[in-house]
């Protein structure tokens, strides 16, 4: 059986300059990739292009990118469209900034989900309550009558999580979803991100300069440097036993996630 997302060779380049050269890997079904690196190192490109949003002047330049056998590199506009949402989800580094300001959380919620299918105001309602609860968030109502400004950075990213996995994708980006939040709001968001998986078996793509996030999360993790994979493999053997100096750095200062 085919990888749910497979990488091969891929290059990416903005405005005929290659900022990222060479990646390969594979995601399998109900897996955990972190992918982890300085600021700069290509991270957030990969996941762009993985969902045809890598903006004017960039494209990929070489290679392929197979979701579901199906590549995605000469998909139309119109078929990505319609993979984003319910095959293809994303968690954006500051969800906040991504969401209209003038407009309550339901009715941004609403329209998002009828782009790709029929249903009810009441449904969508449902489902978020639904998704709130798993996240154990008891105020979902309030949540979703507020306007983003209304809301902390933290509940921000967890209403990014709950969008995200409202059309219950099987596959989900997450673009450095921690980056502007405290410690201990990490630590929850990211909890909050693993129950995802145990409810609903997405695969999880996280880009993360945290690599601690990584390591508490991931079953793979993938290095990048300067635009290049320089190492990728099982969490533990990435961790414990890293062959790039690079790598040893990275591992050498870990924030530790405790997993009770």
């Amino acid at each position: 059986m085919a990888p749910l997302l497979d990488m091969q060779h891929v290059e990416i380049s903005y405005h005929g300059r290659a900022v990222v050269r060479d990646v390969s890997f594979q995601l399998e079904a109900g897996e955990i990739l972190g992918i982890v690196g300085e600021s700069g190192s290509g991270k957030s490109t990969l996941l762009r292009a993985a969902m045809g949003l890598l903006g004017s002047g960039g494209a990929v330049t070489k290679g392929d990118i197979y979701y579901r056998g199906n590549n995605v590199v000469d998909a139309r506009e119109d078929e990505l469209k319609k993979m984003r949402g319910p095959a293809m989800g994303m968690i954006f580094q500051n969800t906040e900034a991504s969401l209209c300001p003038i407009r309550s959380i339901k009715d941004q919620l609403y329209e998002s989900v009828c782009q790709h299918e029929k249903v009810s105001r009441e449904e969508v309602r449902k489902r978020a309550m639904e998704l709130f609860d798993k996240m154990r968030m008891p105020d979902g109502e309030r949540i979703l009558n507020s306007y983003p400004f209304e809301l902390s950075g933290g509940m921000n990213q967890r209403v990014g999580i709950m969008m995200a996995m409202v059309l219950k994708p099987d596959l989900l980006f997450a673009d450095e979803p921690t980056s502007a939040l405290d410690v201990t709001v990490q630590a929850q968001v990211v909890k909050e991100m693993m129950k995802m998986r145990e409810s609903y078996g997405t695969s999880i793509v996280i880009v993360t300069h945290h690599i601690g996030v990584a390591e508490y999360m991931a079953d793979k993790i993938a290095v990048m440097y300067q635009g290049r994979l320089v190492e990728y493999g099982e969490t533990k053997e990435v961790m414990y036993h890293p062959k790039q100096e690079y790598t040893k750095k990275l591992t050498s200062a870990v924030l530790h996630i405790n997993k009770g």
